[in-house]
């Protein structure tokens, strides 16, 4: 045979090449699940357990001007979980605002919310408060409040202690860190009397991070500085200047940042929103002059990208947030970078229009703030949507590959035109170049491809019944 035809599942086979394929059809409503908020800017935080169930918190504002505070449970597939509260909701206490949400080891979940100043709710996995902890379920008060931009302020598990933070207002209004021990009470054995002031303040926005040992770091945006604790809350004095760092970029400090993230190597990651770079701090607190990264610049764009939202898995980053801003539209992106700070060729940028709904004035995911990443795929959240994203994992067997989808066979190598054999009808094929970016869709076969340069191609083929495989092709 002067034309050999091979299966498409098996040519993908060992590839290199990791890539958004698409919306996941088989989540929620063809890959988007809807926040029931009428107030696109109360929507605080998602989780994911390890069954792949997605908790989340909002806010909705009634006529009469109540804030009422709910988390809602989401089955893997993206529709809400019946067994949790009220037919998947439960609606919080009092009128919290501005909540967060955790999950401990165990399986109960713990919302951090604005009541009676900062509180911590604590619930069982069915969505009943846990009457355990704290007073019938809720920590006691703790001066701690957001700064004058909503910011500043979040919760993180430190084994089965909770360390919390936020702006304590007064005379003398500063950033404060303080630890509750495993029932909700405050632990006095951390820092001095059960808190820790840092050098934020309120006019700029702190971060609050652990570390790998456990140890506690506080970035500050507006003074750039990092300071460096332990994990019962004393500052590390062998970290800068007693446990201080000044950041400074080309002799300037960093301006407004729009995430931190700490790496499997305990290094720091943040994003600059003025002029859209992220940059590297080590574990002694220098600047890694290895690492750099220009949103702007890589997209091609002239204003507007922001970088929201850093992750990392399997020793990449992946990171997410708003592309560009014009009038009435605002596309969000992903994409992944290597160690050095690169973009990574073989899954480049997935740039999402907006989600606007008429009159397109407020698009209700328009960037991305949160940011769940699997190996196969990612969930991001902004504003009111949620939405999954099935990504190709670029190092399936062989034998993995044969058990997924519809066979479909083409000519390999394809010259001047695509020709294939399908048991299943197909709806288009989208060919990819290997840096990610769109080539050519095509949906018949035997339609011209001559126009390709010749090379190494990825082909995302999607059929009538939704469901959808890739393969790699070659261009002689």
């Amino acid at each position: 045979m002067t034309k050999n035809l091979f299966i498409a599942l098996l040519l993908v086979a060992q590839t290199a090449f990791a890539q958004i394929i698409s919306k996941d059809p088989s989540f929620a409503s063809n890959g988007v699940a809807d926040i029931p908020s009428n107030s696109i800017t109360n929507n605080y935080q998602m989780v994911q357990n390890a069954n792949g169930d997605i908790y989340y918190t909002y806010n909705v504002d009634v006529a009469t001007g109540v804030t009422h505070g709910f988390v809602t449970k989401l089955s893997s597939n993206g529709t809400p979980d019946p067994t949790f509260g009220n037919n998947g909701t439960v609606k919080l206490p009092s009128e919290p605002y501005i909540n967060q949400l955790k999950i401990q080891p165990d399986g109960k979940l713990l919302i951090f919310c604005f009541l009676d100043g900062a509180q911590i709710i604590r619930m069982l996995p069915n969505g009943q408060i846990d009457l355990t902890f704290g007073t019938n379920g809720i920590s006691p008060s703790i001066n701690a409040d957001h700064d004058d931009y909503y910011n500043s302020y979040e919760f993180i598990l430190q084994g089965d202690k909770i360390i919390l933070h936020g702006i304590q207002r007064g005379s003398n209004p500063h950033h404060t860190i303080y630890r509750l021990d495993a029932n909700g009470n405050i632990d006095n054995t951390f820092g001095s009397n059960g808190s820790v002031a840092t050098q934020g303040n309120i006019t700029g926005r702190t971060f609050v991070m652990l570390d790998n040992q456990s140890n506690i770091l506080s970035f500050s945006d507006n003074i750039s500085v990092v300071e460096k604790f332990d994990s019962n809350g004393q500052p590390i004095t062998s970290f800068g200047n007693n446990g201080t760092v000044q950041i400074s970029i080309n002799g300037s400090g960093i301006g407004d940042v729009g995430d931190v993230f700490i790496d499997s190597n305990n290094r720091i990651i943040f994003s600059t929103l003025q002029n859209n770079e992220m940059f590297r701090i080590n574990q002694n607190g220098s600047l890694d002059n290895t690492f750099n990264y220009n949103l702007q610049t890589s997209l091609g764009l002239s204003s507007g990208p922001k970088i929201l939202s850093i992750n990392e898995k399997d020793g990449y980053y992946y990171i997410g947030g708003s592309a560009e801003n014009t009038l009435f539209t605002t596309n969000y992106f992903i994409s992944k970078l290597n160690q050095n700070g690169s973009m990574n060729s073989t899954f480049g940028y997935y740039i999402e229009p907006n989600y606007a709904d008429p009159p397109y004035l407020t698009p209700p995911l328009s960037t991305i703030t949160e940011m769940i990443v699997n190996s196969n795929h990612i969930i991001v959240k902004g504003n009111s949507r949620i939405a999954k994203y099935l990504i190709n994992n670029g190092t399936l067997s062989t034998k993995e590959i044969t058990k997924v989808g519809p066979a479909i066979s083409f000519e390999n190598p394809v010259k001047q035109n695509l020709i294939y054999l399908s048991k299943e009808k197909v709806r288009k094929i989208e060919i990819y170049y290997s840096d990610g970016k769109i080539a050519k869709t095509i949906k018949d076969s035997g339609s011209p491809v001559s126009d390709l340069p010749k090379g190494i191609y990825m082909a995302k083929v999607t059929f009538e019944n939704g469901s959808i495989t890739t393969k790699k092709m070659i261009k002689n």
